[in-house]
């Protein structure tokens, strides 16, 4: 089947664009163009599928209903993996109570997810043994690993026995071949515990020569089974030549309808179901001859749809339903024992946790300070803190009776509490790795006790190369920390200070791309307290009584704020990168005077162009026109860092022709308006203040040249 490859050094660029072109939703199945060359006798195939179900079992007698009644006799039943973590479940069974029912529903492959290696290989082996199904790995060499390179082969299954594991398999189906690759993030490296042994190897190009393996013994319907996220997935479809499907997981994405990629020559159809069992993904798509997709039809079945009367409206199987029970029957004892109580909710929520702070995020970050205070000395370090990853906290807990059962849902990975001595710029590397995937929800984000930051989303996070470990990427989004002291108040962190840092022992590690974390423990910077992280959180519970845990401000994203917000860590010498600019200068005196900042990563960014907020608050603080922040006039969106300012400047009357009834503080300020208020304030004619074209865009340098100028006296 000829198809398309595209070239491998766009793959970054392709995923953070989101492969606009050419990628559209499926609606109703079939493509303008594919419905012309749809023959009569195509082959069809229905694929049914889950993906990140993470040990949520409560519904899986429905599960097993809607698999029953959607299976014909041309079906594969995949699962794209991370069965494992997230339910007491699996804290109990470790995975076989689910690996029971895929068992019975006779699945027909499944992938790893990163999750599956959460106890590290050995935790991951009874779940392989036990398998009634072949596994697909093709980015994974298993080679090297004493536990699991025993059931790890490197040819492809025809069709693949149970309990092995294979880079491919290739299924028949109604007497037509079609091939079924896996593959895993190589993220599982720090997200997980694959142990030293366990390689990842580049996902495109095990994807592709795993692909033409399969074409070579004449397969030309081909599936590939991915754990790694969507986005990844778009770039699978546009880079390798030959897959015709992506069955993905690991982004949790719910795909009401299937993504289509029609770049190349012949579609990719691209599915996921969403997270923990709800949906059933059915996707049925038609092959010609050659092998090429002519027509396709995706959709999610929700199978915890309930009728009006709140009955459910898919039946439960009543088999499965009965074993659930057995199951169920040894959770009991542990869902139901109180361990404390809470007077208000404690926000664990996925969507919470890991993009700002939450009530949860702040006791638990507490308790582990207080336990590390307790146990570790603070010597020469300056302070305690805590920085807990947000993905080790996945629930929330109620208000009302606290229970060991909802809490380890909450802590389900059995961390160890570990502490580290680290520096003040080593602790904002991690925060900085711990803020630079909040806009697509990764676990690394920081909930924090001992200190407060801000954080500027709107300018580039760290971005790292998984296998290589390379920054790929810097991030500059961290612009000011604050650390709690003995006498209740919240000073600058100091970059060459030491600090006693409680965590977990996954992040410790490096997990989560916490590298600054990991060098500190290499250094010999570390401490292993072996104490079970919901332990920790019980003890803290004992201690507090009823929690009554509100937020504190711990965590603030102030948008286009990096370069005036304070950071405290802009060297006082010269920045990075003013050398050549012929403000030089002035840009340093006027940064000696405090009347302006550069960013967090040490630029000043001479060029760049300045914002409404950004000129008010030079000018505020050159002049000495701090005000009231609740008391200006406008009624848009002013900046809390800008709001005093702004509202200074209005009471002395030098806002100009800024005055009016919103104020539009990311708009960029011109030349004209530069002279207008400069002149305003040096109390000159406008047409004395020595600027360029009056339309143009005055930037951070000329207006710190023309402030130096005009208003700095000596």
């Amino acid at each position: 089947m000829k198809r398309f490859k595209a070239k491998k050094n766009v793959r970054v660029a392709l995923a953070a664009a989101v492969l606009v072109t050419g990628l559209s939703p499926a609606l109703g199945g079939q493509s303008v163009q594919a419905a012309a060359t749809t023959p009569a006798n195509g082959f069809d195939l229905r694929v049914l599928h889950t993906n990140d179900t993470h040990a949520h079992l409560d519904n899986i007698d429905r599960r097993v209903t809607a698999i029953n009644a959607e299976r014909n006799d041309h079906t594969l039943l995949l699962d794209a993996g991370d069965v494992f973590s997230g339910t007491l479940y699996f804290n109990q069974y470790g995975g076989l109570a689910d690996l029971y029912f895929m068992n019975q529903l006779k699945y027909d492959a499944m992938v790893f997810g990163n999750h599956e290696f959460d106890k590290g290989p050995a935790g991951l082996v009874p779940f392989v043994k036990d398998a009634k199904f072949p596994f697909v790995s093709a980015n994974i060499d298993f080679s090297a690993d004493k536990d699991l390179g025993s059931y790890a082969s490197t040819t492809i299954g025809e069709p693949g026995a149970e309990g092995k594991i294979y880079p491919a398999i290739i299924k028949e189906v109604k007497g037509e071949k079609v091939g079924i690759i896996g593959l895993t993030t190589s993220d599982t490296i720090a997200l997980a515990s694959p142990g030293e042994n366990v390689k990842f190897k580049d996902d495109v190009e095990s994807a592709q020569k795993a692909v033409d393996e399969l074409t070579a013994k004449g397969v030309n319907k081909i599936i590939a089974l991915s754990h790694l996220g969507y986005s990844e997935d778009q770039v699978l479809a546009k880079e390798v030549d030959g897959i015709d499907i992506i069955v993905g997981g690991h982004s949790h994405t719910k795909l009401d309808e299937p993504t289509v990629y029609e770049g190349g020559e012949a579609p990719v159809v691209i599915v996921q179901t969403g997270e923990y069992g709800v949906n059933l993904g059915k996707l049925d798509a038609t092959f010609d001859d050659k092998g090429v997709l002519t027509k396709w039809e995706g959709q999610l079945i929700n199978v915890d749809a309930k009728n009006e009367d709140e009955s459910y409206v898919i039946k439960g199987d009543e088999a499965s339903a009965t074993k659930l029970k057995e199951y169920a029957a040894k959770l009991e004892e542990l869902k139901t024992t109180v361990i404390g109580k809470s007077d208000v909710t404690l926000d664990g929520e996925r969507n919470s946790v890991r993009k700002q702070e939450t009530n949860l995020g702040d006791f638990m970050a507490d308790g582990m300070r207080a336990k590390v205070e307790s146990i570790v000395e603070l010597g020469d370090a300056k302070g305690y803190v805590t920085i807990q990853n947000a993905g080790g906290i996945r629930a929330t807990i109620p208000s009302g009776d606290v229970t060991l059962g909802a809490l380890l849902t909450t802590m389900p990975f059995g961390n160890n509490l570990s502490a580290l001595k680290m520096t003040g710029t080593e602790i904002k590397a991690a925060l900085e790795n711990g803020v630079s995937g909040v806009e697509t929800g990764e676990g690394r984000f920081p909930q924090v006790s001992g200190m407060k930051f801000t954080y500027d989303s709107e300018q580039p996070g760290e971005k790292i190369d998984s296998v290589t470990g390379e920054v790929t990427q810097e991030g500059s989004r961290i612009t000011d920390i604050q650390i709690l002291g003995e006498n209740g108040q919240y000073a600058p962190i100091e970059p060459n200070s030491y600090y006693i840092v409680a965590t977990n022992s996954y992040i410790a590690g490096g997990g989560d791309f916490y590298r600054s974390m990991a060098a500190a423990k290499e250094d010999g910077r570390f401490y292993e307290l072996n104490l079970v992280d919901y332990e920790v959180f019980r003890e803290y519970l004992d201690s507090v009584g009823t929690v009554k845990q509100a937020t504190e401000g711990r965590i603030t994203d102030a948008p286009g704020t990096a370069s005036e917000a304070p950071s405290g860590e802009t060297p006082a010498s010269a920045f990075s990168d003013i050398a050549t600019d012929a403000n030089a200068a002035s840009i340093e005196a006027l940064h000696a005077a405090g009347f302006v900042n550069g960013y967090a990563d040490g630029t000043f960014r001479p060029a760049a162009s300045v914002t409404r907020a950004e000129f008010a608050a030079i000018l505020a603080r050159t002049v000495g026109a701090e005000g009231d922040a609740s008391q200006h006039a406008y009624t848009d969106n002013v900046p809390t860092w800008a709001a005093a300012y702004v509202a200074g400047l209005e009471a002395q009357g030098l806002l100009g022709s800024f005055e009016g009834p919103t104020f539009g503080a990311k708009k960029a300020v011109t030349n004209a308006e530069a002279a207008e208020l400069i002149a305003l304030a040096a109390n000159v004619q406008p047409s004395t203040i020595e600027v360029g074209a009056a339309d143009a865009q005055v930037t951070r340098g000329q207006l710190v040249g023309l402030i130096a100028k005009y208003l700095v006296k000596g």
